[in-house]
C-alpha cells in the first residue's frame, strides 16, 4: 500500500512539474516512469492506465491554446452610442420629438504584421434617413453598412537613434483635426466635434497623414490620459487627402492639404505638463460646384484654427478659434468663423462620476453684410464610468439661431449609453 500511495505521490509531483516546465520534455520521462512502476508491479495495469490519462489530462490543461497563424495579431473591438432624445422646439408650429436610436455602431478589426506596420478596418453601421430618396432606390432608405477607416499604417520609433517618432496612415484614414479632438474629448457621444458638428470637415477621408512626435510623456502621464498625442515637445501633423469625406465620392482632381503643430511648452513642470497649445490650416477646394462660378469651377474651401487645451488628473479644459473660408462640400466660399470652449469635471469623492459642459458658436457667413447668423449651442450633462468601455450618461443640449441663420430653436434631453470595446 505504502508503495502504491508512493507512485502516485511521484507521478503527482510530476504532473505538477510539467505545469511548471517544459512539459514536452517530462511528460516522456513520466511514461518511461509509469511503464517501469507497472513492471515492477508496483502499479496494476489499471493503475497505470489511470495514472497515464492523468498525466495527459495534466498535458492538455497546461498546453497553450495555437491560433492558426493568420489569426494571429488580430484584435476586434467594437463602439457603441446608444440614446433617447427629446427635442422641444421654441416655435409652436413644429411638433416635438422623440426617439430611440443607435447613433454610432462601429466594428473594427485590426491587424499586427510587424512591430512597425499593421492595419484597421472598421465598418460604420449608420441608419441615412436620405438613401435613396430619389428614384428606383427610394426602398433603400434605412440602415447600410459603410467604411468609416480602412488603412495601414506605419510606426517608426525614434528615428536614426533620435526621439523622433513617426506615424502614418494611408487610405481611408483619421482627418488629423478630428483625431486630436477625440483625444481630448470623450463626449463625441453626445454629437459630432466643433468642425464636423458643423459640416467642415469630415471625421474621415481618403488619403494619407503622417504625425511626427518629440519625444514621450512617462507612463504614469499616459495612464491617465491615454498613449496618443503623448508627446513630451509635441508634434508636427500632415494630410493629403480627396476632400470629400469618407461618406461621398472624389468629383474632381484638386488634393487638400492640412497641416497641424501642437506644443507641450511646459511638460518639465508636473503640475502645468497636461498644458498644450496648437495651430491648424488647411487649403483646397469643396467637392461642389460654386453656384454661380464658372463651368467646372470649385469653391476656396481654407481652415485656420487654434487650439488650447489643460488636462489635469480630475478635470480637462479646451478650447478652439475657427476662421475660415467654404466647407467640404459647399456650393459658396463665404467667410466663416466660429469658437468652442468645453471640459469636464471629475468628482474627487468618486472619480467616475463627471460633469461636462460645452458651448459653440459658429458664423456661416461672417461678411459685413451679414453680421446675425450666429448659432449657439449649449450642452450641460453629467456621466459615469460604470465599468472600462461602459459609460451611461446625460445631457441637455440647448440651439439657439440668430435672425437670419438658417435652423430652428429647441431645447433637447438625451439620455445615453456608450460601449466601446
Amino acid at each position: 500500500m505504502k508503495n502504491i500511495l508512493l507512485s502516485f505521490a511521484i507521478i503527482g509531483t510530476l504532473i505538477f512539474t510539467i505545469g511548471v516546465l517544459d512539459h514536452s520534455v517530462l511528460a516522456g520521462e513520466t511514461d518511461v516512469l509509469i511503464d517501469l512502476l507497472e513492471k515492477k508491479g508496483i502499479l496494476t495495469p489499471e493503475e497505470a492506465q489511470e495514472a497515464a490519462a492523468e498525466v495527459k489530462k495534466a498535458e492538455a490543461e497546461e498546453k497553450p491554446v495555437e491560433l492558426p497563424k493568420g489569426l494571429k495579431g488580430i484584435s476586434i473591438g467594437g463602439t457603441y452610442f446608444l440614446e433617447y432624445y427629446h427635442k422641444d422646439f421654441d416655435d409652436d408650429s413644429i411638433e416635438d420629438f422623440g426617439s430611440f436610436k443607435v447613433e454610432r455602431a462601429y466594428l473594427t478589426i485590426k491587424k499586427k504584421f510587424t512591430p512597425w506596420f499593421s492595419s484597421r478596418f472598421t465598418a460604420d453601421i449608420t441608419y441615412d434617413s436620405n438613401r435613396g430618396a430619389v428614384g428606383d432606390d427610394a426602398s433603400e432608405v434605412g440602415w447600410e453598412f459603410r467604411l468609416k477607416y480602412a488603412y495601414g499604417k506605419f510606426d517608426f520609433k525614434n528615428l536614426g537613434g533620435s526621439s523622433v517618432n513617426l506615424s502614418s496612415e494611408v487610405g481611408l484614414v483619421h482627418t488629423l483635426s478630428d483625431d486630436y479632438d477625440s483625444n481630448l474629448w470623450p463626449y463625441r457621444c453626445q454629437g459630432k466635434h466643433f468642425l464636423d458638428r458643423h459640416s467642415i470637415l469630415s471625421s474621415a477621408d481618403f488619403g494619407l497623414n503622417a504625425a511626427f512626435s518629440l519625444g514621450s510623456m512617462d507612463e504614469e502621464f499616459k495612464k491617465k490620459f491615454g498613449k496618443k498625442y503623448a508627446a513630451k515637445w509635441g508634434g508636427i501633423l500632415l494630410g493629403v487627402y480627396n476632400g470629400s469625406g469618407y461618406n461621398k465620392s472624389e468629383v474632381n482632381d484638386n488634393k487638400v492639404v492640412e497641416v497641424g503643430i501642437n506644443i507641450r511648452p511646459f511638460n518639465m513642470i508636473k503640475l502645468l505638463e497636461g498644458f498644450r497649445i496648437g495651430a491648424h490650416y488647411l487649403d483646397g477646394e469643396s467637392n461642389a460646384l460654386l453656384a454661380g462660378g464658372a463651368p467646372n469651377q470649385y469653391g476656396n474651401w481654407e481652415i485656420t484654427q487654434f487650439m488650447a487645451s489643460y488636462q489635469h488628473e480630475y478635470f480637462t479644459i479646451l478650447g478652439q478659434f475657427y476662421d475660415g473660408k467654404g466647407e467640404d462640400n459647399a456650393t459658396d466660399e463665404a467667410d466663416r468663423e466660429g469658437y468652442n470652449i468645453a471640459g469636464f469635471v471629475r468628482m474627487p469623492f468618486h472619480k467616475p462620476l463627471r460633469i461636462f459642459a460645452r458651448y459653440d458658436l459658429y458664423d456661416d457667413d461672417a461678411s459685413e453684410a451679414n453680421t446675425d447668423k450666429d448659432e449657439k449651442t449649449t450642452i450641460f450633462g453629467v456621466s459615469y464610468d460604470l465599468t472600462k468601455g461602459v459609460m451611461p450618461w446625460i445631457a441637455m443640449e440647448q440651439k439657439d439661431f440668430e435672425d437670419d441663420a438658417d435652423g430652428d430653436d429647441y431645447d433637447m434631453i438625451q439620455v445615453g449609453l456608450q460601449i466601446k470595446f
